[in-house]
């Protein structure tokens, strides 16, 4: 009789802890495919240390073991099986109530009601408190997880990142399942519990439901501490001992076995107990794949660094994974991302910058029929966002790789077709007259304006005042020497003369696209907004790239201002030489008696870009302020030839 009550309360208990694992995987399912496998060995193992250690140190285990083997990580993993306890502790504390109420198990019993009812009080009330002051708890997880390396750092904020959202997350469990798998997994250990009493009693030590409960759970409870000296069964009968160690282990061989069944077997059972579709999609716990970008985005999550933009970032990246952050020069993002069939990018930006992507979005559409553009793949946009997806095709790159990495020559040949494309599709078919108003705006504007805001920034004020300022050794005029440059009527009667029409707007080295298989180029990126739009502007931003150097200015790390000194290590490669000397005789051959205009809206490119690097790249602003120097004195020496 005893073997038979025995073989029952493994049945039994086996039955709860499979049932255990539907629920658990229920949490993890949110954010990726439960690996079954894993989780049973992990629950196999940390039960098996649980018998033996105590304070649930199997649990961690657990945690680890299969944390290891999951996308999202141990930090992860412990949240969910931090939850999976949280909501074992209220049955518990049920279960005790229910028998100090109908009078069984005596004090110890309705010590340990008081007991589990308080803790479950107390969890309530931290669940309130963390609710309440959310904000100054997630400051101290910051300050917490600052203490350490930069690596443990990560995984503190991963830990407190993934507990936060398992629980936040609980609104996308299928809670009538959870409360299902919740309630056949307690009836299934009550039973075993029940039988594993009348199992003992056969064997010579009577106990009840009660007890065995009280055993396993009460103030007391040791797992097989149970049978050693001072344990519940210090003086049972040693069948009775013999019986709980085999209820105790023999399920956790059966469970570490069950995982080495054959792939048919354990795939015919994955499939008959499925808790969703094979098709089903999930959440990125984080987006982000690059560990320094996840660091950066949750140390602005913990510090509370602009909450209504990770709320949208969040929302807007939540089923796709970043692999890396191209972003540049201006405030929208732009990444590669990938999700479940494809590879591509997304660039997106927020409120005003937001609109301005919107605008590009705009272009981009209106104008895919007359030039080669990227290939939008999806959009969205509302009052306070915008985004769009772009085609990645791994044989596009930009023309600043790809001249580094092809003849000259190929290069040449790509950026002629780019402008002969751009004159015949764009120009040509949009020309317009010349708006006097509009240059006017734009001389207040982008250069009256600019200019204003550099003689107000105090990071350069001391620099500004030299006459002369010496960069890596060279001496030239500071812009103060240049005022002629900038008069508002030799402006005025400079540009005149453009031409104007629907222009790209951004024209720089990395926003023409070659493919390596020689198949074509497209254009990305363009700029609306510029008042005075004539095809100058995009002639003046390639001279930004060719001349100036900005791509490799924007590769530079670091640049040192002593006095009237700035210095940083300027690199110029022969191909952006040889490729800006066929690009200025190319430039004089179409419009041999407008270069002075042409190099002068080079130089506002670089005024428009000092006030975006005063306020995001301070600590390198100096090294731009050079390079609007060194093309500024270039123009001047051109308009006095």
């Amino acid at each position: 009789m005893m073997l038979a009550f025995l073989l029952l309360a493994v049945v039994l208990l086996l039955a709860g802890h499979a049932f255990r694992l539907l629920r658990w995987e229920q949490f993890v399912r949110i954010y990726e495919r439960p690996r079954r496998g894993a989780m049973l060995r992990g629950m196999a193992g940390g039960y098996a240390i649980n018998t033996i250690l105590p304070l649930h140190l199997g649990d961690v285990f657990r945690a680890v073991f299969v944390g290891r083997r999951m996308k999202s990580g141990v930090g992860f993993a412990l949240a969910t099986v931090i939850m999976d306890r949280f909501l074992d502790v209220w049955f518990v504390a049920v279960g005790f109530g229910v028998f100090a109420l109908l009078g069984q198990g005596g004090e110890s019993a309705r010590a340990a009601a008081r007991y589990y009812l308080l803790f479950a009080v107390l969890l309530a009330v931290a669940l309130v408190v963390v609710v309440v002051l959310r904000d100054g708890i997630k400051r101290i997880c910051l300050a917490v997880c600052g203490i350490f390396n930069d690596t443990l750092k990560l995984d503190g904020m991963v830990f407190c990142w993934s507990l936060i959202n398992t629980f936040k997350d609980l609104r996308r469990v299928n809670l009538l399942r959870l409360a299902v798998n919740t309630v056949v997994m307690w009836a299934a250990y009550l039973g075993s519990y029940t039988a594993l009493a009348a199992a003992l009693t056969a064997a010579g030590q009577p106990m009840g439901l009660v007890d065995v409960f009280g055993a396993l759970f009460g103030q007391s409870a040791g797992d097989l501490r149970v049978v050693l000296p001072g344990g519940v069964l210090d003086d049972a009968p040693a069948a009775a001992c013999a019986a709980m160690i085999a209820w105790y282990l023999v399920p956790l061989v059966l469970m570490w076995l069950a995982t080495l069944l054959p792939e048919k077997v354990r795939g015919a059972v994955n499939q008959a107990t499925a808790a969703a579709p094979a098709g089903e999609s999930y959440l990125n716990l984080l987006p982000q794949a690059d560990p320094q970008d996840r660091a950066v985005f949750l140390s602005q999550y913990f510090g509370l660094q602009n909450k209504a933009w990770v709320d949208r970032f969040l929302q807007m990246n939540q089923d796709i994974t970043i692999l890396q952050d191209f972003s540049a020069g201006s405030n929208a993002t732009t990444m590669l991302c990938m999700d479940k069939t494809r590879t591509f990018y997304r660039k997106y930006a927020f409120g005003a910058d937001g609109q301005k992507l919107a605008e590009q979005l705009h272009w981009l559409r209106a104008q895919k029929d007359r030039l080669p553009l990227c290939e939008i793949l999806r959009a969205g946009e509302d009052a306070d966002c915008c985004w769009y997806d772009m085609t990645y095709d791994p044989q596009a790159v930009g023309m600043f790789r790809y001249l580094h990495s092809n003849p000259v020559e190929k290069s040449a040949a790509v950026l002629h077709e780019v402008l002969d494309t751009l004159e015949e599709k764009l120009y040509h078919p949009t020309a317009t007259a010349a708006d006097a108003a509009k240059i006017e705006q734009y001389i207040a504007k982008k250069v009256d304006g600019n200019l204003q805001k550099l003689r107000e920034a105090r990071s350069l004020h001391d620099l500004m005042e030299y006459p002369t300022v010496w960069i890596n050794g060279r001496e030239y005029k500071n812009l103060s020497q240049l005022d002629w440059l900038f008069a508002h009527e030799r402006l005025q009667a400079l540009f005149a003369g453009d031409p104007v029409a629907t222009i790209h707007g951004d024209l720089t080295i990395e926003n023409i696209i070659c493919r390596t298989d020689d198949k074509g180029w497209y254009l990305i990126d363009p700029n609306t907004g510029n008042l005075h739009e004539s095809p100058f502007l995009d002639y003046g931003k390639l001279l930004q790239s060719l001349h100036g150097g900005y791509e490799f200015m924007m590769m530079t790390p670091r640049v040192t201002v002593q006095q009237n000194h700035i210095d940083f290590a300027l690199t110029r490669s022969a191909a952006y030489d040889a490729l800006f000397a066929d690009l200025m005789a190319d430039l004089g051959r179409r419009y041999p008696r407008q270069l002075d205009s042409i190099l002068m809206h080079e130089v506002i490119h670089w005024l428009r870009l000092m006030p975006y690097k005063l306020s995001k790249d301070r600590k390198r602003a100096a090294m731009f302020y050079a390079g609007l120097v060194m093309v500024a004195n270039d123009a001047a020496d051109h308009a006095r030839r």
